[in-house]
């Protein structure tokens, strides 16, 4: 595991200290000794990833579920 202190992690991810900062607030897995914060890059991936990722394609997988589902019930077949 590699942990890195939240100056480090900020450069790498073109993030500032103070977003950092506020991500810890919002639940960002993190390590402290004393003051210092340290994050895991990997646990920093996964929580952003599962945090802000958009859905831009979850509105056509209902929508095409929905129809199935429609057609399904009125015992139709989709061409």
């Amino acid at each position: 595991m590699k942990i890195q202190d939240l100056k480090t992690i900020s450069k790498e991810n073109s993030i500032s200290v103070f977003t950092f900062r506020k991500f810890v607030k919002m639940g960002l897995p993190h390590y402290r000794l004393g003051r210092k914060i340290l994050v895991d890059p990997e646990e920093f991936d996964g929580w952003f990833k599962k945090r802000f990722r958009a859905n831009q394609g979850q509105l056509g997988t209902d929508l095409d579920r929905l129809v199935q589902d429609t057609f399904a019930k009125l015992n139709l077949e989709l061409s």
